[in-house]
This record gives C-alpha cells, structure tokens and sequence, in this order.
C-alpha cells in the first residue's frame, strides 16, 4: 500500500536565526519520510515590516521551501510581495482587493490563502528538541490553529 506524503509542517519565523535552526534540524533529519516544511512570517509582518524585509530575510538564509509572508488585510502589501517576487503570501479577508490581489495571485502561478495554516512558532531562544518535535509530530508540540 502506497501512503501519502505527510502534510508539511508550518514553522513560524521573524529572523534569520530561527530560519537555520529550522534548516538545521531539517539537514539532521533528512529521510524519504520527513514531512515537508513551510515557513509562514508572524501574523501581518507584511504590513509592519514589509515585503522587502520578508524577500531579504529568504534571501540571507537560502531558504527554498515555500515561506509565506503574512499581510494582514493589507491588498496594497500583497501586491507588493508579489512584485517582488514573493510567490506565497497570506491575505486576509474579502471584497474587490482581495479579488483582485487573488486573480494577480494566479496569474503569477503564486499561492494565496485567505488564513493562517496551523503552525508551529519557532521563537527567539529555537530549541531543537522541540522543533523536531513539531517536524515530526511528537509529543504534540504547541500548535496554535
């Protein structure tokens, strides 16, 4: 019997450090059977920092999985994202800016969603024992919905 891949997990980051240590114990823990990872920004971080710091912070750390900024309700600030090159981003929200940030979205092959995905906060001090634990589903780490 074939199963399906287990769900990515979603780690929550605001820096540079808590990123490698989420690639760090993704790089120890490497098998056919890791569950992928996503990274998503704290709860409207494209509003207060803005796109380019979210872009910068990928860029310094070498993340490639998918990393979504948060925007709050802020269309102009999803635009934005996308203008820069920021393929996955979290728009809150409905009503003809939402739309129409939704149809750029598309037309750009990015993703959009409408709420934060279940997540994991990796925090300021990351400890790796907990991470794995929230890579891997054990222990049932804090997840917050």
């Amino acid at each position: 019997m074939i199963h399906p891949p287990p769900p990515p997990r979603v780690f929550v980051v605001a820096s540079a450090v808590e990123i490698r240590a989420v690639l760090a114990v993704l790089r120890t823990h490497e098998t056919p059977h890791t569950p992928g990872c996503v990274l998503l920004s704290p709860a409207d971080a494209g509003c207060f920092m803005g796109p380019a710091w979210w872009h910068a912070l990928l860029a310094e750390t070498g993340f490639t999985f998918p990393a979504f900024l948060d925007c709050g309700t802020a269309a102009g600030r999803a635009a934005e994202a996308l203008g820069l090159g920021l393929r996955h981003i979290v728009l809150h929200g409905t009503g003809r800016q939402a739309d129409t940030i939704n149809l750029l979205a598309r037309s750009l092959d990015a993703t959009c969603l409408h709420h934060r995905p279940p997540h994991c906060v990796v925090g300021p001090a990351p400890s790796p024992e907990r991470l794995r634990a929230c890579l891997f589903d054990t222990d049932h780490p804090p997840i917050r919905p």
